[in-house]
């Protein structure tokens, strides 16, 4: 984690960003995964324990780095409080597949209970309703496909971390080559200045967006959140615990309770069909993650799929994505 995120910090160091780091607020999501719950089952091998709060350190680090702005920083830290234990797989439960916006709690709610980081923001002069107008801080948060440091740090630590499709140096060659340019709206975003850079983005942002649609995600996510249901019918977990008990410690009623769980944790093998299972399996469409980085050129800022075909067809492959109609483990027959 120290090389992944030394990356991003800048020479300048946001001194400031250390008080908020012990509140109850931020430390409550180290115990939050990052990978909505596929750390739990050997589908899936991170490189190590990325949490929510990992994410969070990183975003504002990037944030800082190309804004230098202490206010925008600071909301970029505590972009995430909201988030349940097993993150976007809370989604799920409410069968929110496609948006995936359903189960994160406002972060103006989450910082209201805690006094101490309230005295921070105030010492800093930063009001609690900056956290409820996000699109205000476009270097942290944008609408997909346009790049923020929110989707940037999705994007490489899915290739690094998650996936391992890239080591740490081309991380740093990839963030080395990212500036800050006006998009379409005349809006900050970040992009490259070649096309080099733009095209080894592009390889990585096809990685991400065909991982998160594909079934081996959607089919972890899926099973937890019917584990959560379970749970929470059964009076064994609610949903507000999600927010306020250890990641960590839920997993452990679920290993006591569901006799599945042991099956999910050792599970390495997905079977991808287009025939009816029997088992325990997966068919839906899910949130298309994505995003096409701008490219400065000889003519202007452009965005990279419309400056080089070999960019171009990536994105295609991208938006034509599709895997099989039915996933299952053959080891779990119900939840």
């Amino acid at each position: 984690m120290k090389d992944y995120l030394s990356i991003f910090i800048d020479k300048e160091y946001p001194k400031f960003l250390d008080k908020y780091l012990e509140t109850k607020t931020m430390q409550r999501l180290k115990y939050v995964t990052q990978f909505c719950g596929c750390d739990y089952t050997n589908l899936y091998n991170p490189l190590f324990l990325y949490t929510r709060f990992d994410h969070s350190l990183v975003v504002a680090h990037m944030t800082w780095h190309f804004t230098h702005d202490k206010e925008s920083t600071i909301v970029a830290l505590l972009h995430d409080v909201g988030t349940p234990c097993f993150a976007h797989t809370i989604d799920y439960v409410y069968g929110d597949y496609l948006n995936q916006e359903t189960s994160e709690r406002k972060i103006s709610d989450m910082i209201k209970n805690d006094k101490e980081l309230l005295t921070y923001l105030d010492e800093d002069g930063v009001s609690i309703a900056s956290f409820d107008e996000l699109e205000n801080y476009p270097i942290l948060e944008n609408k997909s496909p346009q790049l923020c440091c929110d989707r940037l740090d999705g994007i490489l630590h899915t290739c690094y971390i998650w996936l391992h499709t890239h080591n740490i140096e081309k991380i740093k060659e990839v963030f080395a080559n990212m500036v800050v340019l006006n998009n379409e709206d005349g809006r900050a975003e970040i992009g490259f200045n070649n096309i080099d850079s733009a095209l080894a983005f592009s390889q990585m942002v096809s990685i991400y967006a065909k991982e998160l649609q594909g079934n081996k995600d959607k089919y972890v996510m899926k099973y937890i959140s019917e584990v959560v249901k379970l749970a929470n019918k059964n009076k064994l977990v609610s949903l507000d615990d999600l927010y306020a008990k250890k990641e960590s410690d839920i997993v452990e009623v679920f290993k006591k309770y569901f006799t599945s769980w042991n099956k999910f944790n050792k599970a390495n093998n997905l079977i991808c069909t287009n025939d009816l299972p029997h088992n325990f399996y997966i068919s839906f469409d899910t949130k298309k993650r994505n995003a096409i980085p701008l490219v400065n050129t000889e003519v202007g800022v452009r965005r990279a799929n419309c400056v080089s075909d070999e960019i171009k067809v990536i994105y295609e492959e991208i938006s034509s994505y599709h895997d099989t109609l039915y996933a299952y483990v053959e080891e779990i027959e119900k939840v």
